[in-house]
This record gives C-alpha cells, structure tokens and sequence, in this order.
C-alpha cells in the first residue's frame, strides 16, 4: 500500500457516492486522526451533515462516530432503489433529535448540557451500504472511514417518556416481509443509547464543529446488522413505542 494521502482518500469515496462505482482501499490508515478527517473531507463535500451515528460495543467501551451526510434522513414509510445499492444492511436502532445548538469549542460538554441540547427519541432504521469494493477484508478503520457504511437514517414514530424507559428491558422486533426475524429485549451493545449519545455531542462540539438544532443522532443496533435482497420490506418495532419501515425495490 501507498503513504496515506488525505486528498484521494476523500477524492475516492464522494467519487463512489457519485458514481455507484465501488471504490479500492489505496493505503492504510495511520490512525483515527486520519478517519476523522476523511470522514470531514467528504462530508464537506457533500454539504451539511444530517447529524450522526455512534455505536459502542460495550456499556464501556470508546464508542466510534460517524457523520449522516446531507440528505441522509428520510421519514417513514421510506422507499429505496435496491438494485442501486451494493448491499442492503438494516439496523433497527433508537435515535435522537437534536433541537439547540451548540458550537464548537475545546470545553468538554457535561452529560446534563448535552442532554439539554436532545429533543424528541425516535425508533430509527439505519440503513447499511458500501463504497469499498473490499470491505470484508478492509481494515476497520477504513469501514469507519465509509461513515461505518451509513446509507441512510429511516426517521420513524417518537418515542415518548425516553428519559425513564428502562433501556434493557425493552422489546424489539424485526419484521421482513412479514415473518419476524428477532423478537427479544434488550440487544443494545452500549445498553443504555444516552451513554453514547452524550459521548457523541461532546465528540462534535469538540472535534468536529459542533452540534446544531434537526440533526438527528443514532445510537446503535438493537437488531445486529442483517442483510437483504432487493425486493425487502422491514419493519422495526418497539414494543409500546412505535415502529419504522423501509422497503426496497427490485
């Protein structure tokens, strides 16, 4: 592999969002200062982040960000060209409005600030594609690179009285084309999604150029991440709660 080269990194990716056409690992990624700024260097490419997504293996563990690139949002019952996409990744998640900016600076941002700046919870849909033609045997870093193969962020029901549900015990359902796939509680890596939602705002205002009001932040799979064929119709469901619903055409 080559020397790590920023400019065709970025030059690469928003080519293959543009194109359809997959592109080459070139290099190594030194380290997650160089993630960050290829995912900065396409997302300002791309216009105005959509907001962001977080995930983290463990309720301790370094969760890992990535940006919703502009357009990345779209309101349930959400349509998509499967035969366009690469794959088809689903994930059924718990997501987050944000409805106060906050901008940029070196100051961490405590847990209660951060809660102060979320609004409304909302059952999510992220939905997974790729624009590396080798990503099962890319480094991982170059998946968080490709925004951790973020296509889009399913906008569904709200989610009322988030702040006192009891994250662990909550039922969730996938539904494809009507046969449920998973049916269990709990699931989350993190457990709690408002651990990695506070990591997250404090991560943007940090390094990343703030938070401002209607982005959205998702917070992590309840479901796995599952794959699907063109022709798919899902549906995400927590008990209680509401649900979210994606199809994909053929």
């Amino acid at each position: 592999m080559t020397a790590f080269d920023l400019d065709h990194a970025v030059r690469a990716l928003v080519e293959a969002r543009r194109s359809g056409v997959q592109a080459a690992v070139p290099f190594a990624l030194p380290d997650r200062a160089a993630v960050y700024a290829i995912q900065d260097g396409v997302a300002k490419a791309s216009g105005p982040v959509s907001g962001w997504k977080v995930g983290a293996r463990t309720p301790t563990a370094e969760p890992n960000p990535a940006p919703l690139l502009a357009g990345a949002l779209t309101k349930s019952p959400a349509t998509f060209d499967g035969k366009a996409m690469h794959m088809i990744g689903v994930e059924v998640e718990i997501s987050f409005h944000i409805m106060r900016d906050i901008a940029a600076r070196q100051a961490p941002v405590g847990r209660d600030e951060a809660l102060a700046a979320v609004g409304d919870a909302f059952v999510g849909m992220e939905v997974v594609d790729t624009r590396l033609a080798d990503f099962k045997q890319a480094d991982p870093e170059w998946l968080l690179a490709d925004n951790q193969m973020n296509h889009a962020l399913v906008i569904g029901d709200n989610v009322p009285n988030w702040k006192s549900l009891d994250w662990a015990n909550l039922q969730v359902r996938l539904v494809i084309d009507g046969k449920v796939e998973v049916d269990h509680k709990g699931g989350l890596g993190a457990v709690d999604p408002v651990r990695p939602l506070a990591w997250m705002i404090d991560h943007a205002v940090r390094r990343r150029d703030g938070i401002r009001a209607g982005q959205a932040i998702t917070t992590g799979s309840w479901t796995g991440l599952r794959y699907y064929p063109p022709g798919t119709r899902a549906r995400g469901e927590f008990a209680g709660l509401g649900a979210v619903e994606a199809s994909f055409d053929q």
